[in-house]
């Protein structure tokens, strides 16, 4: 505790004229840092130090730093200056590359951030040299977010760069952003994005009041920050939404929402989230309105297969045969004839087969095709147990669809959800049917109508009913149409298009006029 808040007072400390005294303040912070180099030398009989980190390319910044110094003159600036080396920085050196450090913790925090540190013996500031190191992934395309139309670009690990992608889309003033460090040892840059004077002011003083209060060593990706500040802590369903993509931050942002960019990580948060924009995927909004109106509706489709699928056929075989039609009955207790196991043990079975199979995808190197390697190692599985006599033909189609269709759904995070989701279900439907099921789906859907995100029901615009914000719900109303902004966010401008906005090719006289 004492060396902490010795620590701690050294930091304080501003820089001194001494080149002496602010390394030795430097060395006894940095003692056994064996990876924090100390550059000591003397240019035109004036001693310098150059600290940064080992492995650091610094021939170029030596180099610029002698290119200065050889203009270097003491006559020049003793009759008029009581500091000839401050005089000299001030109207020779070239600030526009470098920043000005006056005191100790801002050296320390640089110095870690893999930047180079210049002093001088006999000028009380640091001049900070930036290095543009290029350690990081190049902008690529989305790996877990692709689209067929639209940008091609998502995310990486840089901070800096993540800024400039939404910068580059968003080009106005009003687009505001808010750094916060948090990590007692990582000291992870959070940046906060939101649109002045579209953005409810109370959501975002909600969201920078609870990542300034997170308590923690470090941070290492933005998982760390959803879990501490989404509403209910102790629901699976993420009440925080998570994107690779700059366009979908972007087009959060429009729409009134707070993103939240983390350093070290390629994926943003968007506050508020709602539920059904986790079943909303970027092609949606770069294809016609009918196709993507139908492709939603699939995808709707999709997620009730995977939710409740293999839980129907259970609670249908085992509890409910006279629903089925005679023939189909006759064919499904041919097929089980002389099978070990009641179907609800080889659904759990085949669902835990393929978690693990999927699990075996993720881990497998890329050369080999991950997800090829999932679908594959299930239907191989599937068919080698049917032949086995170990489950039933029908189960494994059950089993092979619900698989297929989980992987519609697409965002990750929401996709693991529901999967797991289904086996409650499941054993619901195994022990009482389809009153099971039911139970299971009017507590679930208790539970998410319950769910708050950042103040805003999570809900919305279902319940509460916003019927302006079902444009872009059931369906995918054209862009045109969709005039405001979703509503529930609390924004402080809903409109975002109005009717003069779009130009009607059949209507006369001067679009451009707007009186």
């Amino acid at each position: 505790m004492q060396e902490n808040k010795l620590e701690q007072a050294i930091l304080k400390v501003p820089l001194s004229t001494s080149l002496d005294k602010n390394l030795s303040q430097l060395k006894q912070i940095f003692e056994k840092c064996e990876d924090i180099v100390f550059h000591e030398t003397e240019i035109h009989h004036i001693k310098v130090c150059l600290v940064h980190l080992d492995k650091i390319n610094k021939e170029k910044v030596i180099v610029e730093i002698e290119q200065v110094f050889s203009t270097y003159n003491r006559e020049d600036f003793s009759l008029d200056s009581k500091n000839p080396i401050t005089a000299f920085f001030e109207q020779r050196f070239p600030f526009r590359s470098v920043e000005k450090l006056t005191e100790i913790n801002d050296v320390v925090e640089k110095v870690l951030d893999s930047e180079i540190v210049l002093f001088v013996d006999g000028l009380e500031k640091a001049l900070l040299f930036q290095t543009n190191d290029l350690t990081g992934r190049f902008v690529s395309e989305p790996s877990n977010e692709p689209t067929v139309r639209g940008p091609q670009v998502g995310f990486v690990e840089d901070i800096n760069m993540n800024l400039k992608l939404v910068r580059k889309i968003i080009k106005t003033p009003s687009l505001k952003v808010e750094h916060l460090i948090v990590g007692k040892q990582t000291k992870t840059n959070i940046a906060l994005l939101y649109l002045k004077g579209i953005t409810d002011e109370n959501i975002v003083k909600e969201v920078h009041k609870r990542i300034s209060q997170i308590q923690i060593d470090g941070v290492l990706d933005s998982q760390y920050l959803e879990s501490m500040i989404q509403d209910s802590r102790n629901s699976p369903f993420p009440t925080l939404f998570s994107t690779e993509r700059p366009d979908r931050v972007s087009a959060s942002l429009l729409e009134g929402r707070v993103a939240i960019l983390t350093d070290g990580t390629p994926y943003a948060l968007t506050a508020p989230a709602l539920f059904v924009e986790f079943l909303h995927s970027g092609d949606d909004f770069y294809n016609g309105s009918l196709v993507s109106t139908v492709v939603r509706w699939i995808r709707f489709l999709g997620f009730f297969i995977t939710l409740i699928l293999p839980a129907f056929f259970v609670a249908m075989t085992s509890f409910h045969q006279d629903l089925l039609q005679t023939p189909f009955l006759i064919r499904i207790a041919s097929l089980r004839e002389g099978l070990p196991y009641p179907v609800l043990v080889e659904a759990i079975f085949m669902l835990l087969t393929f978690e693990l199979i999927r699990e075996a995808g993720l881990r497998i190197p890329k050369t080999f095709g991950s997800a090829a390697i999932t679908i594959l190692g299930l239907v191989l599985i599937s068919q080698s147990a049917v032949q086995a006599g170990i489950i039933g033909p029908i189960m494994a189609i059950v089993v092979s669809v619900t698989a297929l269709t989980s992987f519609i759904l697409p965002n990750y995070s929401f996709h693991q959800i529901i999967r797991l989701c289904g086996l409650p279900l499941l054993l619901l439907a195994g022990l009482f049917g389809f009153m099971g099921i039911i139970v299971g789906l009017m507590f679930g859907l208790t539970h998410l109508v319950s769910l708050k995100s950042f103040g805003v029901p999570y809900f919305t615009p279902v319940s509460p009913a916003y019927r302006r914000g079902w444009k872009d719900v059931f369906i995918r109303a054209p862009l045109w149409a969709m005039e405001t902004r979703p509503p529930g966010l609390g924004v402080n401008n809903p409109i975002r298009a109005g009717e003069n906005d779009v130009n009607d090719p059949n209507s006369e006289g001067d679009h451009g006029d707007k009186n």
